[in-house]
């Protein structure tokens, strides 16, 4: 009796369960067409499955990933918030501003810097990474809700929600930041407020006035505003909650210190029409110091250098030609360096003075070699010429009162055809690098007492003029504002 009432039991479970696993819609062997497995005990295997089945459908987290995805999200945004936004989204239009034909949308700006990466001189640009945030009343999107404040929207929702058209004026290029997702934030709040955030790197023109370079400083702007909405349509203002600008004070630069900024708030005309617009103007005071290893103090070594000549003997012509000629080259290096950063105008700057004052320095080191080496040649030739000379009869007559041809240098005879032992004593001063200028060139004899009085006089001269140069340079260009410097090259 036992024996046959087991497997109408058996039965009766296995169609519990299937009814139960149906009420779930889950499909079944038998609903789906497949061939039940056969069990030990007719059909004890069907009813173990089955059980199991619907013991792992009854863990939420199995439940969610055995459903579609659309069903996924259907579950975990149905609730309150999604009701409310449904309602708040029916009949809204995003191609419409907040209370069109009424007042314009007074929009609020902000945003923090997170670093400024380079500003070039050359193609007089900046670029910028911000954080950039505007806050507005939608009045459309207003919302009463006991349990909901804010409403943080993202993906195809936020794509539904007006935004202002807000560009950079002076914007050369621009992006927004996808890493890893879109760094964009809109949250809606009770009271129809609309915030909307977003990371942008722009580069940005910025005019720059190089007369004082590297002794100068620059101003920079960065100017937002509407692109396709007139002021009559949105009013741009620096927000007030917060300080409107953030993070300036913590930019650092390798060439630059921002000295100061400010934010202004006006209107500007273009084409079609007056447009509000906000303004953030920077101020850069240049770091000198980084010019001054990098630019200044190079050249000063190579001025300094081009004396070294002066210490030479006149013979040594191949080592003081090479030092003279290497330091005009390596001043030259200098100055390409120098201006191939630099954008290629007329305009004269700073830099472009003392650089050239240093060029005329070292150029001038050179030449003075080459007139002292012509004057020192010139008094060992007349020299070697009288030493070779016939020595005249000292009688009268015509053969005694002529004089050798060229052996007659000065007046002091030193080189004279009189005495070979004169013009001996002429090439020993040679020798010793103290011969007399005067001696064969009277027109020096006011300035040079010899050959080397051409170096001891640039021993000090060269280095007394470029000491006043550097004087008068760093006079001029720190002290004198940049239209009185401007005016000093062309008054005349």
């Amino acid at each position: 009796m036992a024996s046959k009432s087991l497997p109408i039991f058996a039965a009766l479970l296995l169609l519990q369960a299937v009814s139960r696993i149906s009420a779930r819609g889950i499909p079944t062997p038998m609903a789906t067409g497949t061939a039940a497995p056969t069990g030990e005990i007719n059909g004890i295997s069907i009813f173990a499955t089955a059980v199991a089945e619907e013991d792992r459908m009854t863990t939420p987290s199995a439940r969610m990933y055995d459903e579609e995805p659309s069903v996924r999200a259907e579950n975990i945004y149905t609730g309150p918030t999604q009701n409310l936004l449904e309602q708040l989204l029916e009949g809204y239009s995003m191609d419409l501003r907040p209370g069109i034909g009424g007042p314009p949308v007074d929009i609020d700006v902000g945003f923090a810097v997170q670093s400024i990466d380079q500003v070039s001189e050359i193609n007089m640009e900046y670029t910028m990474t911000m954080m950039l945030s505007q806050s507005w009343i939608d009045p459309r999107l207003a919302f009463n809700s006991s349990s909901v404040s804010e409403i943080p929207l993202a993906g195809a929702t936020a794509e539904k929600i007006w935004i202002p058209d807000t560009f950079i004026l002076n914007d050369k290029k621009s992006f927004k930041h996808t890493v890893t997702a879109h760094n964009r934030l809109l949250r809606l709040s009770s009271d129809g407020k609309v915030l909307y955030n977003v990371r942008i790197t722009t580069t940005a023109e910025c005019k720059m006035r190089l007369k004082k370079f590297p002794l100068d400083t620059q101003t920079c702007t960065l100017e937002l505003g509407s692109y396709g909405y007139a002021n009559r349509d949105v009013a741009y203002h620096w927000r007030t909650d917060q300080e409107p600008v953030r993070g300036m004070t913590d930019v650092e630069l390798a060439k630059y210190s921002i000295v100061r900024f400010d934010t202004l708030t006006g209107n500007v005309t273009r084409d079609t029409g007056d447009y509000s617009s906000l303004r953030m103007t920077f101020k850069m005071e240049r770091n000198f110091i980084y010019f001054m290893i990098r630019t200044f103090f190079p050249c000063v070594l190579v001025v300094v250098l081009s004396w070294v000549s002066f210490f030479v003997h006149h013979d040594a012509v191949p080592a003081r030609v090479g030092l003279g000629i290497t330091t005009v080259l390596t001043m030259q290096t200098l100055m390409s360096g120098v201006n191939a950063s630099l954008p290629q105008n007329a305009e004269i700057k700073a830099i472009d003075v003392y650089l050239l004052g240093c060029y005329v320095f070292v150029f001038g080191a050179l030449l003075e070699y080459a007139l002292a080496h012509n004057l020192y040649r010139g008094t060992k030739a007349a020299a070697l010429k009288a030493a070779t000379a016939p020595v005249a009869p000292e009688g009268g007559g015509k053969h005694g009162k002529k004089k050798g041809k060229g052996s007659s240098c000065s007046e002091n005879g030193a080189a004279s055809g009189q005495s070979q032992a004169a013009a001996a004593a002429v090439l020993a001063k040679l020798s010793t690098g103290n011969s007399s200028v005067a001696e064969c060139h009277p027109v020096f004899r006011a300035i040079f007492d010899d050959a080397t009085d051409v170096d001891r006089h640039a021993r000090w001269l060269f280095p007394v003029a470029f000491a006043l140069l550097n004087v008068v340079y760093y006079v001029v260009y720190y002290y004198l504002p940049e239209n009185d410097i401007a005016s000093l090259f062309t008054q005349y």
